[in-house]
């Protein structure tokens, strides 16, 4: 399968090393990192960009250098569910890689995003000649697996409070006045509910209880300031927020 990009370019080793980024290649030295470089190819997609369908025939390893991926599955009555949301160092392709079976999902670009794309071939080689890179890849694999059985637990209790808690503490901050912090939401909101195993209506409901109860405050452009950060943890099932 080929990926769809608007532009497909050779990667400059020399110019902000995608592979610096990834946690996957940072237990090698810099002139390590430069050799890997030499694999990897720049593929650049415009926003709402498909970069595989499920059932493709992929044997690419994608590194996220910039921007977001979005993956989604499908069910049989149409229904899209978000599965997760990659950003900058993150990387999907590794099952076709250690299985060789087709993905179940799809991917698409959220926004302008460049990706550092792998044959599945050159990383076997680079694999078997710097095998941190495979412990990487499989200690990757498996916080995944940790993160989707966290949030299988918390789809089974139905707190939908909990997982909405989790997901706003989760989120980038910054400081805001008196002790409070500021978030903004990276996905619109229909995406946000599918990936919390939520309706949008009920997320909505979720958003306003704890704006109501002064928890949060909303503001346009998906800007929220969290204003009560301990009662919010109070509602979370993450271990800390530290």
């Amino acid at each position: 399968m080929r990926l769809s990009v608007s532009v497909d370019v050779d990667a400059d080793p020399s110019n902000d090393l995608c592979v610096a980024r990834v946690p996957l290649f940072q237990g090698l030295t810099h002139a390590q990192q430069m050799e890997v470089a030499g694999f990897a190819r720049s593929v650049r997609l415009d926003a709402v960009e498909q970069v595989y369908t499920a059932g493709s025939d992929v044997s690419q390893l994608l590194v996220v250098h910039t921007g977001q991926v979005k993956i989604t599955r499908t069910s049989a009555a149409g229904h899209e569910q978000v599965i997760r949301v990659l950003g900058p160092g993150d990387f999907i392709g590794e099952s076709s890689f250690l299985t060789g079976a087709r993905p179940d999902h799809a991917a698409e670009a959220l926004e302008h995003t460049q990706l550092c794309v792998f044959r599945h071939a050159d990383l076997a080689r680079l694999v078997e000649k710097h095998p941190s890179i495979g412990l990487r890849m499989l200690q990757g694999v498996s916080k995944r697996l940790g993160d989707t059985e966290a949030r299988l637990a918390s789809v089974i209790s139905g707190n939908v409070s909990s997982r909405l808690a989790d997901y706003l503490l989760a989120l980038p901050a910054v400081p805001g006045s008196r002790g409070a912090i500021e978030v903004v939401l990276p996905l619109a909101k229909k995406d946000i509910a599918s990936l919390l195993s939520t309706t949008p209506e009920s997320l909505s409901r979720q958003l306003r209880k704890l704006t109501d109860s002064g928890t949060i405050s909303q503001r346009d452009q998906g800007r929220i300031t969290i204003t009560d950060v301990t009662a919010l943890s109070a509602l979370s099932t993450l271990p800390n927020h530290d």
